[in-house]
């Protein structure tokens, strides 16, 4: 039977589901702070925690006892401050110079120019800091050559406290890569002339999850800490890990369910005939949902015991599969998208295989689907 809630008075079925399963994300984290004794784990929370839910993982994420949640955005830092998170927050993308106005804000910043620098100088005294160096990857942060120029500005803010060093790798699963060394390199230049300045970080960073998974080839290049998102959510970026434990898993209800002669089609642009007559079922979640249409006539779905495929292209808000092999289905029956079973043919390391990188499935997840932490 569907649960239901008591919504403006009136019951109200929540059909598409996401389940989290905090034992999941506690395993991962231990897990992954074993790995180097002396590499602190600050999980990543930004795109809505990976697609996890940052507002649901809020009401448990503190018994981690992390050193930092990580967020891309002031808004995310917000809804996790409105729900009294204890743990520090890292705020690691761009904020505009007029939202730091208002008040005073209790989270930790990351500078890399001139701008930031007064802003949070102006309008956040005492903030605490951490210093972005762009290492070879050439997105955000200041570049190695310009570093001592910056810190010599620095100097003169004598109201901001410098408590990290930061940068970002692009490739850090493939610690042979001429451009992964360069970067490794370029962050310990950035670490000496830091140092050499007289400033002493007390958090150290440029790992991410593959770089931690890796830690062994690296040494004590990585710093004291590694931010990390993929891994933390149970799936290695490189798919060979199977120590950690995928946390999230979608379900839905079927809405109808119908014959289909051979020779009838299913779906836009008829993409999908049958060859056989055949039982289809019909399911209320698709693309806007975040099944993502490349799943169209590839990816499968579990009912019961059976994999169902998935037929024809994924709609927007519909997503048809074969339920010929299922026995006893009904209106009603529920319906496994993503698995939280890494073994699983719809788990997402499984589905992602036919993808770029799985990140895509997880943050695509819309924030209108109704999330559970258990």
């Amino acid at each position: 039977m569907l649960k239901t809630l008591n919504f403006f008075n009136r019951n109200y079925k929540a059909l598409n589901l996401i389940e989290i399963s905090f034992s999941s994300l506690k395993y991962n984290f231990k897990y992954l702070s074993s790995l180097n004794k002396d590499i602190k784990i600050a999980p990543v929370l930004k795109s809505n925690a990976y697609g996890h839910g940052i507002n649901v993982l809020a009401k448990k994420i503190d018994d981690l006892n992390a050193p930092f949640l990580c967020v891309d955005s002031l808004f995310e830092a917000y809804e996790l401050l409105k729900r009294n998170v204890k743990t520090k927050i890292l705020i690691m993308g761009y904020i505009s110079p007029l939202s730091l106005k208002t008040k005073k804000l209790p989270f930790s910043f990351v500078v890399y120019d001139k701008e930031r620098i007064d802003a949070l100088s102006k309008y956040q005294p005492h903030a605490k800091i951490h210093i972005f160096v762009d290492s070879g990857m050439h997105r955000e942060g200041v570049r190695l050559e310009d570093l001592p120029k910056l810190l010599e500005y620095l100097k003169s803010k004598t109201n901001l406290e410098v408590e990290g060093l930061m940068s970002h790798m692009a490739k850090s699963e493939d610690f042979n890569n001429p451009l992964t060394k360069k970067q490794i390199e370029n962050f310990g230049k950035a670490r000496k002339i830091v140092e050499d300045f007289g400033i002493e970080p007390k958090w150290i960073h440029i790992a991410n999850s593959s770089a931690i998974l890796n830690y062994e080839k690296y040494g004590d290049s990585l710093g004291n800490m590694a931010r990390v998102g993929l891994s933390f959510y149970g799936i290695d970026p490189q798919g060979k890990s199977n120590k950690l434990k995928p946390a999230l898993k979608l379900t839905t209800y079927v809405s109808q369910i119908k014959d289909l002669l051979k020779g009838e089609s299913v779906g836009y642009d008829f993409t999908f005939i049958a060859k056989n007559n055949m039982k289809i079922a019909i399911l209320p979640i698709g693309y806007f949902d975040g099944i993502d249409r490349s799943l169209s006539n590839k990816g499968v779905v579990s009912v019961g015991n059976k994999y169902c495929k998935i037929i024809g292209k994924v709609s927007m808000n519909i997503t048809v599969i074969d339920v010929t092999s299922v026995k006893n289905i009904k209106i009603g029956s529920k319906v496994v998208l993503f698995s939280n079973k890494r073994s699983d043919k719809n788990s997402v390391d499984s589905l992602g295989k036919g993808i770029p990188i799985p990140y895509e499935f997880l943050i695509h997840l819309s924030p209108f689907i109704k999330r559970i932490i258990r």
